[in-house]
C-alpha cells in the first residue's frame, strides 16, 4: 500500500512538472522583444567618378570614341563639331565657358583631340598649344569646364661658336644651332648688322642659349642669353639679355655698356634678300630709258616675300601709283618717313592704322614702273630723303636704372663665358 502511494505521488510530480516546462515555453514565445528590426526599402546605391575603381574609370573612357581634326584655313571649333554631327548648342555652351578662347581663337594646323560617348554626347576635348601646354575641356554634369595644364619645362644652357664660311645661316646650322635661334640671333642684331652686306667669311661668331627639356626629352630652344659676333677686323658687336627680377618676362637685349640694341627702326624691311639697286644721285632708269635720282634702296626678291615696317608709325598713304604701284608711306616720331613701293599686295592695315615696328604691310611684287619683283624702300628725314643704308638710327632707351647693376653682374658672367668659347672649337655645352 506504500509502494502504491508511492509511485502516484511520483506521477503526480511528474505531471506537474511537464505543465510547468510547457508553460514556460508559451509565455517565451509570446514575450515582444526588446529590439525592433524594420525591412524598409534602401536607396540604389550611388557611383560617384571619385568612387571608381581605376578600372571602372578606364572602361568607361574606353567607350569613347576618340577623333582627330586639323584646322583648315579659316576654319573654327564649330566646324569641327559640326563634322562629327554636334549641334550648334554645344558650340554655344563652349562659347559660354570661362577661358573659351583657348579653344575658340584657332589657327590654320592647330590640331584637336575630341572624344564622344556612345550616344554621340561629347565629353572631352584637348589642344596641345605646345608640348609644355595643353587645354583641356571636360564635361562636368550638364556643364563644361576649361582647364590649363602646364608640364614642367627643364632650361639647359648651351653654347656653340664658329667662323663664317659662305653664309651666315649654313654656318651657324653647321655649329649644331637650329633653325629658330640662327632666325632669333639675326633678330637680336638686327639693328646692329646688315646680315646682307656686313659679314664676311671668317667673321667669327659665339652664342649662349637655351635648351629646353621635358622628361629629359629635348622640345625646342628657348632664348638667347648672350652672343658675340665680329665683323670686319675690329668691329665687336655683342648682346646679353635682361629678365626682370622674377626671371619670366625678357625686357630686352643690351650692349655691353647697356645700351639698347632695338633702335628706333630695323635697317631693313626685308630678310635675306639681295639688294639689287642703292640709293644714288643719278641712275638709268630701266623702264623709263633716261637718267634720273633713285632715292632709295631696292630689294630684290621672290614675289611675296613679306615686307615689314620698320619702325612704329601710321600709316598715312596706302594707295596706288602709276610709278611706285601699290605703295604706302609711314609716318615716324622725330619727323621720320619711310615708303615701301612695288608691291604685290596690300597686308591688313589699312590707311589710318598705327603699325608695330615688324610688323607685315605687304609683299614683295612688281606693280608700278618695275622690270622685275622688288622692294623700293625710302627713308626720309623733314622730308628730305637719305639713304637708308648710311643713316645714323635713333637709339632706344638704355637698361633701366633700377636693374642696372643687376645687369652688369650677369652681363661680366655671360661676357666671361663668351670669351672661353673658341670660334674654332666649341669648348662649352652646358652652363648650370
Amino acid at each position: 500500500m506504500t509502494a502504491t502511494r508511492v509511485l502516484q505521488f511520483a506521477l503526480l510530480l511528474t505531471l506537474i512538472f511537464l505543465f510547468l516546462v510547457q508553460l514556460a515555453s508559451a509565455s517565451a514565445t509570446d514575450q515582444p522583444s526588446s529590439r525592433t528590426v524594420s525591412n524598409l526599402p534602401l536607396p540604389p546605391p550611388s557611383i560617384t567618378q571619385d568612387a571608381r575603381t581605376p578600372n571602372d574609370a578606364s572602361a568607361t573612357d574606353q567607350t569613347w570614341t576618340h577623333h582627330t581634326y586639323t584646322v583648315p584655313a579659316n576654319g573654327s571649333l564649330s566646324e569641327a563639331l559640326d563634322s562629327l554631327g554636334l549641334s550648334a548648342q554645344v558650340s554655344w555652351e563652349i562659347g559660354q565657358t570661362e577661358n573659351s578662347q583657348w579653344l575658340t581663337r584657332l589657327r590654320q594646323g592647330d590640331t584637336l583631340h575630341i572624344w564622344l560617348d556612345e550616344a554621340n554626347r561629347l565629353q572631352k576635348i584637348e589642344r596641345h598649344a605646345s608640348k609644355a601646354l595643353t587645354y583641356r575641356l571636360t564635361r562636368a554634369n550638364q556643364a563644361f569646364m576649361l582647364a590649363k595644364i602646364e608640364r614642367p619645362v627643364e632650361v639647359r644652357l648651351a653654347s656653340a661658336s664658329g667662323v663664317i664660311q659662305d653664309s651666315f645661316y649654313l654656318s651657324a646650322q653647321a655649329e649644331g644651332l637650329s633653325p629658330k635661334t640662327i632666325m632669333n640671333l639675326a633678330d637680336v642684331f638686327a639693328w646692329e648688322i646688315d646680315f646682307i652686306r656686313q659679314l664676311r667669311t671668317g667673321d667669327p661668331f659665339r652664342v649662349i642659349y637655351e635648351k629646353r627639356y621635358i622628361d629629359g626629352e629635348y622640345i625646342g630652344d628657348g632664348d638667347i642669353i648672350a652672343a658675340q659676333i665680329n665683323t670686319g677686323s675690329n668691329d665687336v658687336h655683342t648682346a646679353f639679355l635682361l629678365r626682370d627680377e622674377s626671371g619670366k618676362e625678357n625686357i630686352g637685349y643690351y650692349d655691353r655698356e647697356g645700351a639698347n640694341l632695338r633702335k628706333a627702326f630695323l635697317r631693313n624691311p626685308v630678310d635675306y634678300v639681295r639688294i639689287t639697286s642703292r640709293y644714288k644721285p643719278k641712275r638709268y632708269h630701266p623702264v623709263l630709258k633716261k637718267w634720273r635720282a633713285h632715292r632709295g634702296v631696292d630689294y630684290g626678291g621672290p614675289i611675296g616675300t613679306p615686307i615689314r615696317a620698320t619702325g612704329d608709325g601710321q600709316i598715312v598713304k596706302r594707295k596706288w601709283s602709276r610709278s611706285y604701284g601699290r605703295v604706302i608711306y609711314i609716318k615716324h616720331a622725330n619727323r621720320f618717313t619711310t615708303v615701301y613701293a612695288h608691291m604685290s599686295r596690300f597686308g591688313k592695315y589699312k590707311q589710318g592704322s598705327w603699325v608695330k615696328q615688324g610688323d607685315v604691310i605687304g609683299y614683295i611684287g612688281q606693280s608700278g614702273l618695275a622690270t622685275g619683283p622688288h622692294l623700293h624702300y625710302e627713308f626720309r628725314k623733314n622730308g628730305r630723303h637719305v639713304d637708308p643704308l648710311r643713316v645714323k638710327l635713333p637709339d632706344a632707351n638704355p637698361v633701366p636704372e633700377q636693374h642696372r647693376r643687376r645687369f652688369e653682374q650677369k652681363a661680366g658672367l655671360m661676357m666671361a663665358q663668351l670669351e672661353r668659347l673658341s670660334p674654332h672649337t666649341q669648348l662649352a655645352q652646358r652652363f648650370d
